[in-house]
């Protein structure tokens, strides 16, 4: 039981430092802006040893609370409803157009399938199931849950 025991520690390790790493991004992230200010550097490469490169990444994020944004959903919306109002009988005919054309299409793959499926087939198929289900074997792995340890 000792190498359970001992992955089992490694596992809870590795679980605390990751809520560590987590606590310290931040600060980090301003080290490493200082760093990039500080150095006049056009590359986002911060830290590089023999451990680890480190990158300060920017990702492109959109705040949609701004006021101007939600007044725009607020036109798109009612443009939207007043064009459904005006166009409903169009909007009908198109979707009923549409609905035909869906259920052609249905029918056309159900005759595709017939044209491509045969009992010899079938059969085939039956066997071969049959067949790979004959190899079925187990292999042998481990689940580890780590407790979380609360500071």
């Amino acid at each position: 039981m000792e190498h359970l025991k001992r992955l089992a520690e490694i596992r809870n390790q590795i679980e605390r430092l990751k809520v560590e790493a987590e606590a310290i991004e931040p600060d980090a992230i301003l080290e490493g802006f200082e760093i990039m200010e500080s150095e006049k550097s056009r590359k986002n490469v911060v830290f590089n040893d023999d451990n680890a490169k480190i990158v300060i990444q920017l990702r492109t994020r959109y705040d949609d609370k701004n006021l101007t944004v939600i007044r725009l959903d607020e036109d798109i919306n009612r443009e939207y409803d007043k064009l459904c109002r005006s166009n409903a009988t169009a909007i009908a005919n198109s979707e009923s157009y549409l609905n035909d054309i869906k259920e052609m299409l249905t029918e056309a793959e159900t005759k595709h399938e017939a044209l491509l499926t045969s009992p010899y087939l079938e059969t085939l198929r039956k066997q071969r199931a049959i067949e790979i289900k004959k190899t079925e074997h187990k292999v042998p792995g481990l689940a580890v849950y780590v407790h979380y340890l609360k500071r």
